[in-house]
């Protein structure tokens, strides 16, 4: 599979799961060519570890988002 491939697969699992656990973050915040650039540098060659390397930082953005959030009320 080819690093274009992986991230397309990264993005289609982000859009899909937008609503959950920081995934917004992804589909806003990242390009295709951004994320094919990250699972080079980490060297992920499959679908399964490209998309749990993407949902840990998904879900720390989300985590610092819920933290920033729950100190404006």
């Amino acid at each position: 599979m080819t690093l274009n491939e992986l991230a397309e697969a990264v993005q289609k699992h982000a859009v899909s799961n937008y609503e959950n656990s920081g995934w917004d973050y992804i589909v806003e915040c990242w390009t295709r060519a951004e994320i094919a650039e990250e699972l080079e540098r980490v060297k992920i060659l499959t679908v399964d570890n490209a998309i749990a390397h993407f949902a840990e930082g998904a879900r720390i953005f989300h985590d610092r988002r819920t933290d920033a959030e729950a100190e404006i009320f």
